[in-house]
């Protein structure tokens, strides 16, 4: 195993043990609740008027719920950061247009996306790349997803482009209107189950960067309060 590849692999699990001690921490508590909660409509004394045993099988619902949806984030997230190499043999990697790739996804979210966001587009034609278009397509999703909830009330700008760096490598740069990040958010921002909004798992920017990397591909952000956010992935392209 050359260096490289040491290193990426030792990165991998740096991840995932980031990522499983977020999960242990997310499940230990779901789970608890769930067992407080059982604990609670188990007791063959009376209850005081003000347990609503509706409320606590509520409570059990929705945490077993909660628990549930972490741990399928968590595969999402391991099938994430895992290599494109042929040992994947499920689904083999072909060339991909971005910049139509990229189109497709801008129809599709002035069909069903929030009807209070604007699109600016300016999809240059630009290289084939290797890769997954079903993961890519992924990926997009995952990253309009956070521009969303950085607009308050699902309203604002989002400009997309596709185009060519100097070292010929596709760019695909993706910026909102949306609330923007201080410094020590945005250095956390792709870190497993960081989140600056309550109730947000906090892993959508981490499986995005996880598919990009996947495709050898380097992801940077930039962003400011009350200014917005950049993001800004290259990949190198497909060589024939």
């Amino acid at each position: 195993m050359t260096d490289k590849k040491m290193a990426e692999t030792t990165e991998r699990l740096n991840n995932l043990g980031h990522l499983s001690a977020g999960v242990g921490h997310h499940v230990i508590n779901a789970f608890s609740a769930i067992v407080s909660n059982a604990e609670l409509l188990r007791l063959k004394t009376p209850m005081p008027l003000v347990v609503d045993p509706a409320a606590l099988a509520d409570t059990i619902v929705r945490t077993a719920l909660e628990a549930s949806t972490v741990a399928r984030r968590l595969i999402d997230y391991t099938r994430a950061v895992t290599s494109i190499d042929s040992d994947d043999r499920t689904q083999e990697p072909c060339v991909v247009a971005l910049d139509r790739l990229a189109e497709d996804f801008v129809s599709e979210q002035l069909e069903y996306g929030p009807p209070g966001v604007d699109w600016i587009t300016d999809l240059g034609s630009v290289p084939l790349i290797r890769g997954h278009a079903d993961q890519l397509r992924g990926m997009l999703g995952h990253l309009i997803s956070n521009a969303y909830d950085a607009m308050p009330h699902d309203e604002g700008t989002v400009w997309l482009s596709t185009s060519t760096d100097s070292r010929g490598w596709v760019v695909l740069e993706l910026r909102d209107s949306g609330q923007g990040m201080e410094s020590e958010t945005m250095v956390r921002a792709v870190e497993p189950f960081f989140s600056s909004k309550n109730g947000h798992l906090g892993v959508g920017l981490s499986i995005a960067n996880g598919i990009w990397r996947r495709h050898r591909g380097t992801l940077s952000l930039r962003s400011q309060p009350g200014e917005g956010t950049v993001l800004r992935l290259c990949v190198e392209p497909y060589q024939n």
